[in-house]
């Protein structure tokens, strides 16, 4: 049956979409749609109120897409069924995802948030709603606003999918100073390019109750939104504002034991800096992104002042320099001439990162340390490292152990086939902010864009110096940063444990261009009270907590990056950032990258009674005759009729019937067979490889047919492929990789990065992709199309080449890889039967398994083999999880 689908798409700050399937009788129909903002002090608490109806008799799923920027975090999330509100509970993210899966098998209503961290800035809400029955969504974040380019940005993405009567958005803005600017463009994409300067949007009101104080209205009508489509409205809705500014020590917010300092000086001129470029012109920069990458130069060369001085670095295979040995003043004569080394640069070779960051850091640190000049590198890459040092960790601790003079380090991944991660890790741990960088048509913008925010120093070796802090605060954030931009803004926070303070004193030093600078301030603790804007959103009690949630919203940011970086050495320091992440998420109600929310409406056997829930865990884990065994092949060393011919391991899954799962393992005569439990809909990891970053999981659907027992037969519908930030999706009809889209009529090979993908057909004329992962592992992927009514498209999936995998290699197939698997105790039943005990050794580990060797028919080649047969009692053979969540789930 059709699902109907209702989806809430949050974009940057936030967004609305709601979307559904092909069926007009079942649309969803949104009744209303209320976005409500309270900005305060910069940290604006949103709320997103909707009211949804499932029209079908039967439960439906229907999913909200949250896509958010690294600073907001999710509140709160409710539903209202029945009349009855059911809030949402804070819990680690194994735990959430058990008590959802738990609730939706048994029809009943359920949402969680789980952050998407292979998505980055994104979060998801899955609810199931009962048959002919309504929804109210209430979602609720947080964030705190970052001062980019001199102003601040809230922003809303709207795009419900269809006119919606009664729409409204309201936003109000309560500051420490006069609010000196503020403006609401029209609505616009995402892209910098559509983006008209001074543009304002027509149908918004905006009122300024005092000279710190504004609302924005915004409530277009059903004929308003159908002037912009049929389909209503879809874009950002933006509020941009700044507040009055002088050269002084900033604003400090103290209530209720907490304080929060914003620092954002003005009147202060760029300090000169020493600029290393270090661009990535590899062969995958091939075309438009080395163009891109072109004119990005461009810009940014003629956004150097005559004091800068700058190098330029090109790196592929090897690494050269623009003008070895020294950096080049920024006359105009010199950039002309830069501009035309980059002109002529043009993509080809691998990708030699090591050797380039590397080269990079020793060459600033051999300029001299001149005190009066900020020095900082621009590192660009559009991959991962495919030449030279391949270890991302090794690579990371040779930059570090370099870095003797803590150059700043600002890197950007290009495209979505860079290593996002390990370019992020790099800024960490070096003093910089890495960006993504993505493949559109404004990709010049951004790279410039980017350039723009990080080019100004005003000040550097910036320290926050709070009187007495030893005896008066305690968890204070960071307080001491390598450099201060011009037109952004720093934030710290802290507790004050001396409740007898009356004043908090405090003095930001740094280095500026005209010398040593030390602002000071002084700053009463007293009680601040509060306009009631909006007064559900802004209760007083609310507010006397708004610094602490300031505090722990700071605190577990910078926790988060201490995790990401690996700032930390040992792996019980690493436990204990974890740990404290999940604990003040909890805390505080942030759904966080470590923890879930859940919403669950009980049926009333479940009301205060623990004992179900706990059966229902343990029948998970006992073999059911209900669910569907799915086929699937393994093989290891020679079979007959293998898709690749020459010695190796190799293995083999999927089918439309017996057997299941068959490992030709060494020493062994006959093959180990077994069948796993599993129903359309499943998602089962058959590899994962840490250490290479790569991951294959495959969907689970329902054939046409059923088995003798009334069984529906289950198959391998699609295979999704992960290796680092390269997604590759193989359906019976597409092949994805990345944004590329590729033909199973086309046997034209194709390359990218550590891939290398081509197509084959077999001695039955079936098409065959074959993917090459580093040229140690390789992947085939076999198609079967359907013939008659009676049949469904599926795949098979063969491990040809193995040897690449690590001994950390998981799932189905990988952690098979490394096992040592002999047959004991062969003995003839009372059938004439052969009975054996597979043993099973991992390490020390030792298990085993009660077999019986069978005749068992082999789908893909055509004939039929005796094997050692498993059945679904598996626990020694197999270890661990094997089950995802997502098709993607790392």
């Amino acid at each position: 049956m059709c699902r109907q689908i209702v989806v809430l798409t949050i974009l940057v700050l936030a967004g609305v979409r709601f979307g559904h399937g092909q069926e007009t009788t079942l649309k969803p129909r949104i009744y209303y749609l209320h976005i409500r903002s309270d900005v305060k002090f910069r940290f604006s608490t949103t709320l997103i109120t909707s009211k949804v109806i499932n029209p079908s008799t039967v439960a439906q799923e229907t999913t909200f897409h949250v896509t958010l920027p690294d600073e907001a975090f999710i509140t709160n999330f409710q539903m209202k069924i029945d009349g009855r509100l059911y809030p949402g509970q804070i819990d680690e993210k194994t735990s959430a995802d058990t008590k959802y899966q738990r609730s939706k098998s048994k029809g009943q209503s359920a949402g969680q948030v789980r952050h998407r961290p292979r998505e980055t800035n994104k979060f998801q809400v899955d609810v199931n709603i009962a048959g002919l029955n309504s929804v109210t969504f209430n979602l609720t974040y947080q964030n705190l606003l970052r001062r980019n380019h001199g102003t601040y940005e809230h922003v809303i993405y709207i795009d419900p999918g269809q006119v919606v009567d009664d729409l409204r958005i309201d936003v109000a803005i309560q500051e420490s100073r006069a609010i000196t600017y503020i403006k609401v463009p029209p609505l616009r994409n995402d892209t910098i390019e559509d983006f008209t300067e001074g543009a304002r949007n027509e149908l918004v009101s905006i009122d300024r109750p005092t000279r710190e104080t504004a609302r924005i209205h915004y409530y277009p009508s059903a004929v308003d939104q159908r002037r912009a489509s049929a389909r209503g409205l879809s874009g950002l809705f933006s509020v941009e504002y700044d507040i009055d500014r002088n050269f002084d020590a900033g604003d400090v917010l103290v209530v209720n034991g907490f304080f929060v300092h914003y620092f954002a000086p003005t009147g202060m001129d760029p300090i000169p800096k020493d600029i290393l470029f270090v661009l990535d012109t590899s062969s995958s920069m091939f075309g438009t992104k080395i163009a891109q990458l072109r004119d990005a130069m461009h810009i940014i060369l003629n956004d150097l002042h005559e004091a800068d001085r700058f190098n330029i670095i090109k790196f592929s295979t090897t690494t050269t320099f623009w003008r070895p040995g020294k950096v080049i003043s920024a006359t105009r004569q010199n950039i002309a001439e830069a501009e035309g080394y980059v002109t002529t640069m043009t993509s080809a070779g691998w990708t030699n990162i090591n050797e380039a960051m590397t080269y990079g850091i020793d060459f600033l640190n051999s300029i001299g340390d001149d005190t009066g000049r900020v020095k900082l590198m621009v590192f660009l890459t559009d991959g991962s490292p495919t030449k030279g040092e391949e270890n991302t960790d090794i690579i990371l601790e040779n930059v570090k152990t370099r870095n003797i003079r803590h150059i700043a380090i600002f890197t950007l991944a290009f495209g979505e086939d860079a290593d996002y991660e390990f370019v992020k890790k790099v800024a960490l741990q070096n003093d910089g902010v890495a960006r993504k960088i993505y493949e559109e048509s404004d990709a010049v913008l951004q790279i410039s864009g980017f350039y723009a925010e990080i080019s100004r120093a005003a000040l550097k070796n910036v320290t926050f110096r709070y009187l007495n802090s030893s005896t008066n605060l305690q968890n204070v954030t960071k307080n001491s940063f390598n450099s201060f931009f011009s037109d952004s803004e720093l934030v710290v926070a802290g507790r004050i444990k001396n409740t007898d303070m009356k004043r908090l004193s405090l003095s930001v030093e740094g280095n500026g261009v005209q010398g040593d600078i030390s602002l000071a301030l002084s700053a009463s603790i007293l009680d601040h009270s509060t306009p009631e804007l909006f007064p559900s959103l802004t209760r007083p009690e609310d507010f006397e907590k708004i610094t602490e949630r300031i505090w722990a919203y700071v605190t577990i940011k910078q926790l988060l990056d201490e995790a990401v970086g690996e700032l930390n050495s040992t792996a019980v320091q690493r436990e204990n950032v974890r740990q404290k992440i999940i604990a003040m998420s909890m805390k505080y109600h942030f759904v966080t990258p470590l923890t879930s929310l859940v919403v669950i409406k009980p049926d009333q056997r479940e009301v205060g009674n623990l004992q179900e829930g706990e059966d229902a865990e343990l029948a998970r884990d006992m073999p059911s005759p209900t669910p569907d065994p799915f086929p699937g092949y393994a093989w290891r060393g020679r079979r007959p009729g293998a898709l690749l011919t020459g010695e190796g391991k190799s293995t083999a899954g999927g089918g439309g019937g017996d057997p299941h799962f068959m490992i030709r393992v060494q020493g062994l005569s006959h093959p180990v067979c077994f069948d796993m439990i599993a129903e359309p809909g499943n998602i089962l990891r058959l590899l994962k490889d840490p250490n290479k970053g790569f991951i294959v999981n495959t969907l689970i659907i329902p054939g046409m047919k059923t088995r003798k027992d009334g069984r529906m037969r289950t198959y391998f519908g699609r295979v999704a492929m992960l290796l680092h930030n390269i997604t590759i999706t193989i359906d019976p009809a597409n092949i994805n990789v990345g944004k590329h889209s590729l033909s199973w009529d086309n046997e034209r090979p194709f390359y990218t990065h550590n891939l290398h993908l081509h197509i084959s057909t077999d001695d039955t004329d079936t098409r065959v992709l074959h993917v090459d992962v580093r040229d140690s592992i390789t992947i085939s992927i076999k198609r079967h199309l359907a013939v008659d009514s009676t049949q469904v498209n599926y795949l098979n999936v063969y491990l040809d080449k193995e040897e690449g995998l690590s001994r950390q290699a998981e799932g189905v197939l990988g952690q098979l890889h490394h096992k040592k698997i002999k047959i004991k105790d062969i003995i003839l039943n009372k059938r004439g039967e052969k009975i054996g005990k597979l043993i099973v050794q991992e390490g020390r580990s030792r298990s085993k398994v009660r077999t019986r060797l069978k005749e068992r028919h082999d789908v893909i080649d055509k004939h039929v083999e005796k094997c050692w047969t498993a059945h679904t009692k598996i626990q020694g053979l197999l270890t661990g999880t094997y089950f995802c969540n997502r098709l993607y789930d790392p």
